[in-house]
């Protein structure tokens, strides 16, 4: 009797053995597929709180598999526009209601209203979908939160009698959040401090005093459904100025509420059911049955496993940068164009060197109007003639003073006659790389016969180039991937043949199917590496400390600019990155790139505004900060805003 007794002891132990590694494990998905090092901070609470989270990047949709490995899912929606195919299907949404029959847990991260468009909308309206058919009595509402001004979010307090431990008493920042309507006041895990309620599902107004509902849960089947904002779920960021403890303790607190079911006896259990009607919304939705498993080939990686050191830990920081960091003036300086004379130029010059002394700038970024020295563009000889001139007239106003001058290639400006949007295309198209090529190298050449003046020449990027951010499936790109894919043996003969012949708008669907995003991505970018590297080593045998620049308009986060950077760079020549993401560095420290300097763009509107301090408190831990145009210097009364720059300093 007692030697059966042991044995069912130890089958138990067994049993709960198996069962721990999957009530421990948390599968992320995200439409949006972006890159892990972005998705940390939503990482990092549930890891705090015991969860092992896994990525699962190149396939965002569920399978039954995942139901046995994982107890929860966040799915976050929020989509680009290079793809339908990410959204929520017909089979996730079965699956996640299978999921919530068996006790498991469902994260719905909606995205909030401000970006992506009708993409976002039909994520928020297909969610809302499933939960009206769970009996949640939670929906989604079209209202988005703001704080005491509409460029701010507002506080967010939790709810202390929700059954969440230690998330403390002090309001704390979530990010963007649109008012979420409840059925039963009970469900509400966490509100804004202030604001009006709009109407519930139920018909009956929430109580004004308490603040609108922005995270709430409900008990679905055996399981249980938390929604709540991609953004608050993403709130945590280390390199964030402001105190964001009360949120870090929120978000800790929700997770390791939703691995204790004892505790979820105060949420409300679902109730009444509505007819699941998946038409009549902002798209189709896809009648994709769910798969038995992820396609071969898919992999998951494990996030927040640690903390991104600072990008430049291993970077030799160059001689000539002052202790103060960058301080640079960005403009495009029309007066280069060929068509201006050189006395136009010349007082367009001296307004520019006044406001650089009166802003203390150290570095000047102008676009150089390369296009007429470029190899494949039409010019007359003239217009050459000219902007050499040009250059030489600006090289020498700018040597009598301490400021440093970058010159850009912008890839807008190399369209050849006969091309409608060169810079819209493809970024591996040959022709149009062959012109930017072309163009750097000419800087590149009036750098060396001004070492002093002109420590760097790069590339900036402008919203005409902001497709290049999403992964490419244009022919060149197509035809280039598929090639590496040949020659690393990922593809037989066979199938690249038939892949060549897919059309465009089916070719990110073979791929997803067929297991064959990441080999892809991997693909394209390594592309765009080996052309960065070998103009890297162009550049060098022309001038061997001469860097490079990159200029964006957005995150330097995505897969061609880190391809990019990645080339480009080297411990010993640190690429220069001028982007307006306050949170570049800690993306960009993963990312392979052997070495590069963040300089953060600064709105003149804010700093006009707000004055120094803020600015000065935006820009602690980058490497400098640039701002511009600098028509807008010239906008405002007197030289106000040039002197409220000078006014910014970062101590190194």
């Amino acid at each position: 009797m007692r030697a059966r007794h042991s044995l069912t002891v130890a089958g138990l132990g067994l049993l709960l053995g198996a069962c721990q590694p999957q009530a421990r494990r948390l599968l992320l998905l995200d439409e949006a597929t972006s890159q892990p090092a972005e998705l940390d901070a939503t990482a990092r609470p549930w890891r705090d709180a015991g969860y092992r989270v896994e990525y699962r990047r190149y396939y965002p949709h569920l399978t039954r598999a995942d139901l046995d490995r994982y107890r929860l899912v966040i799915v976050l929606g929020g989509r680009g526009s290079n793809t339908t195919a990410d959204a929520l299907d017909v089979g996730d949404l079965s699956i996640l209601t299978e999921w919530t029959l068996r006790g498991g847990v469902v994260v719905l991260g909606y995205p909030p209203n401000g970006e992506g468009g009708s993409a976002n909308a039909f994520d928020r309206w297909l969610m809302n979908r499933w939960l009206a058919w769970s009996g949640a009595g939670i929906a989604i509402g079209d209202v988005a939160l703001q704080g005491v001004t509409p460029q701010t979010a507002p506080q967010v307090k939790p709810v202390l009698t929700a059954g969440l431990r230690g998330t403390g008493y002090v309001p704390f920042p979530a990010g963007a959040n649109n008012a979420l309507l409840v059925a039963d006041e009970a469900q509400v895990l966490a509100r804004v401090v202030d604001g009006a309620s709009p109407q519930a599902p139920g018909g009956e107004l929430a109580d004004r005093r308490r603040g609108v509902p922005v995270a709430a849960a409900s008990r679905t089947g055996n399981g249980l459904v938390v929604v709540v904002s991609r953004s608050a779920l993403g709130a945590v960021r280390q390199e964030d100025t402001v105190n964001l403890t009360g949120t870090r303790a929120f978000l800790v607190a929700l997770a390791r509420f939703t691995r204790r079911p004892a505790e979820w006896a105060r949420i409300p259990p679902s109730g009444r059911r509505s007819p699941l009607r998946l038409t009549g919304g902002p798209q189709p939705v896809s009648a994709r049955s769910p798969r038995a498993s992820p396609p071969a080939g898919v992999s998951v990686e494990r996030l927040a496993q640690q903390t991104a050191s600072p990008l430049h830990t291993s970077t030799e920081l160059p001689s000539w940068l002052p202790r103060q960091g960058l301080r640079a003036l960005a403009g495009e300086f029309p007066a280069l164009l060929p068509t201006r004379g050189p006395m136009s130029r010349q007082a367009a010059l001296d307004s520019l060197t006044t406001l650089l002394d009166v802003g203390a700038f150290n570095i000047l970024l102008t676009n150089a109007h390369v296009a007429p020295l470029v190899d494949s563009v039409p010019g007359a000889r003239w217009e050459r003639d000219a902007l050499r001139a040009a250059w030489q007239q600006v090289a020498s106003r700018l040597q009598a003073t301490s400021v440093r001058w970058i010159p850009l290639v912008s890839p807008r400006d190399l369209a050849s006659r006969g091309d409608t949007a060169p810079a819209a295309s493809c970024p591996l198209d040959a022709a149009l790389w062959a012109r930017v090529v072309s163009g750097v190298r000419a800087l590149a050449r009036l750098a060396a016969s001004h070492r002093e003046l002109i420590p760097a020449v790069g590339l900036a990027f402008d919203e005409t180039t902001r497709n290049w951010s999403s992964p490419p499936f244009c022919d060149a790109a197509w035809q280039a991937a598929l090639a590496a894919l040949l020659r690393d043996s990922t593809l037989s003969r066979d199938r690249s043949a038939w892949l060549k012949d897919v059309p465009l708008e089916a070719r990110y669907d073979s791929l997803l199917d067929g297991g064959l995003l990441a080999p892809y991505d991997s693909a394209v970018a390594s592309v765009v590496v080996q052309r960065a590297s070998a103009l890297r080593t162009d550049l060098r045998r022309v001038r061997p400390d001469l860097l490079f620049a990159v200029v964006l308009d957005r995150s330097p986060a995505d897969w061609f600019t880190l391809s990019l950077i990645q080339g480009m760079s080297s411990p010993a020549s640190p690429v220069l990155v001028f982007s307006s993401d306050p949170r570049a560095r800690a993306r960009l420290a993963p990312s392979g790139a052997a070495g590069a300097l963040h300089m953060l763009r600064l709105d003149p509107k804010a700093v006009l505004e707000g004055g120094a301090g803020p600015s000065r408190a935006l820009i602690r831990g980058q490497d400098g900060f640039w701002i511009g145009p600098a028509e807008s210097f010239l906008a405002g009364p007197s030289d106000s805003l040039a002197r409220l720059v000078r006014l910014i300093g970062k101590e190194r």
